[in-house]
């Protein structure tokens, strides 16, 4: 898997589109960028560092900088796939937003190659803003990332999710916690289930909690206090403070815009 970020646009550096109408096989190299493969027609037989990979219609492949690669065997005449070299954004030691697989075969291929056509268009000057193949290709990369992510998870940890998710409203409820009942190292699972559900082990535990405080501000009546002591928060200060930086708006403000949206729809 490859870290995936967000924050600023991937660097386009060329890419195309390529089709033979006779035996082809890939030439031998190396290169300095990643590159992108997805497959459109027949099968590209390459081999990536000594492993050999069969790049078959709908599936995607990244090779990354300085990996010897080259075809083992010739490719049937109408062998076709889109190409991207690109280079990631400096990651200023920052965490990665999700995950891209170096090797998946992609359940909607057709968005894929949808992405990739237009990436191409505007490549090649079919967009008059600049770096718009920047941003075309971080939009095929998100893609390329959620199709990666919505394969079957780790099964261990599908079940950990959701005991996550029955106890996440407890109090003292830790990653410590998580991690001695799951029997693995915190660092490793922090990994291992951000790669699985594209988000970390605590980011899950403030979503299932902030979700449970907006369904019992919006539909109960119950004061700001015993809200945050049913999501489990001792202390109302430090609920509202909580609630203010992952919503955006303090509790009673958001009950408020509730109501108000309620009245409005009437």
């Amino acid at each position: 898997m490859l870290p995936f970020y967000t924050h600023r646009p991937y660097r386009l550096h060329m890419g195309g589109h390529f089709l033979a109408k006779e035996p082809w096989s890939h030439m031998a190299r190396k290169i300095a960028d990643y590159e992108l493969l997805l497959g459109v027609s027949e099968v590209v037989y390459l081999e990536v560092d000594g492993e050999p990979f069969e790049i078959k219609p709908g599936d995607a492949m990244i090779l990354k900088p300085g990996q010897f690669h080259r075809g083992f065997k010739p490719s049937l005449p109408g062998v076709s796939f889109y190409w991207f070299h690109f280079m990631q954004p400096e990651a200023d030691d920052r965490e990665p937003d999700s995950w891209l697989p170096l090797y998946a075969k992609c359940a909607n291929p057709n968005r894929l190659h949808i992405l990739a056509r237009q990436l191409l268009h505007a490549a090649n000057g079919g967009y008059s803003l600049p770096h718009a193949g920047d941003y075309f290709l971080s939009c095929l990369l998100i893609e390329l990332a959620e199709q990666g992510r919505s394969s079957s998870p780790d099964p261990k940890l599908a079940e950990l999710r959701e005991w996550i998710r029955l106890h996440a409203l407890e109090k003292q409820f830790t990653v410590e916690r998580i991690a001695a009942y799951s029997g693995y190292n915190k660092q490793y699972l922090t990994r291992m289930f951000k790669r699985n559900f594209g988000c970390g082990l605590l980011d899950y535990v403030h979503s299932v909690k902030l979700e449970a405080a907006k369904q019992q501000l919006a539909g109960s009546k119950l004061y700001v206090k015993e809200v945050a002591d049913r999501v489990g928060f001792s202390d109302e200060k430090q609920f509202a403070k909580w609630f203010k930086r992952h919503a955006g708006v303090t509790p009673t403000a958001y009950r408020e815009a509730f109501t108000r949206t309620r009245l409005n729809n009437v």
